[in-house]
């Protein structure tokens, strides 16, 4: 009989979790925070190799925005790729009330762009004063989340 060579058995995984796992509750929420601990330390690691790299990137950004300005330009455009200032704006509301009424006498205009929205704690207030009712106009979904937090 010719000799056959032994393979090594793969490390087998885990059975999949359901209600017919060999893996209970308590070794399952383990495998969780030994993965999660597996990450953290991996991203810290990439956090430490990375470091030097953003900093020279952070050179690099500073020094092409510092030509700009120096050219009065907006952009520069090269073989290797464009950089380019952009503007962004964001807004405030200051005043409800004045934007409210701004909004009311111009509602063919901006009426179909409205969007308007109420803290999760006021919804909770009204629908405690109101036998679980939500104000007029809206209306409520629910998901849950799964935490798993640490003894």
């Amino acid at each position: 009989m010719p000799r056959t060579r032994q393979s090594k058995t793969a490390e087998q995984a885990p059975p999949t979790a359901g209600h017919n796992s060999a893996l209970d509750d308590a070794a399952l929420i383990a495998e969780n925070f030994k993965i999660e601990d597996l990450i953290k330390q991996s991203q810290a690691k990439f956090d430490e190799w990375a470091k030097p790299h953003k900093a020279r990137i952070a050179e690099i950004e500073a020094e092409i925005h510092k030509r700009l300005l120096e050219r009065k330009a907006d952009s520069t455009k090269t073989d290797a790729g464009t950089a380019y200032f952009s503007e962004i704006m964001n807004t405030k509301v200051e005043s409800p009330e004045q934007l409210f009424d701004f909004v009311a006498e111009h509602w063919g205009a901006y009426g179909a762009d409205v969007k308007l929205n109420l803290p999760i704690g006021k919804v909770l207030e009204h629908m405690d004063e109101n036998n679980g009712a939500l104000p007029p106009g809206m209306s409520n979904s629910f998901f849950k989340r799964l935490n798993i937090k640490r003894s």
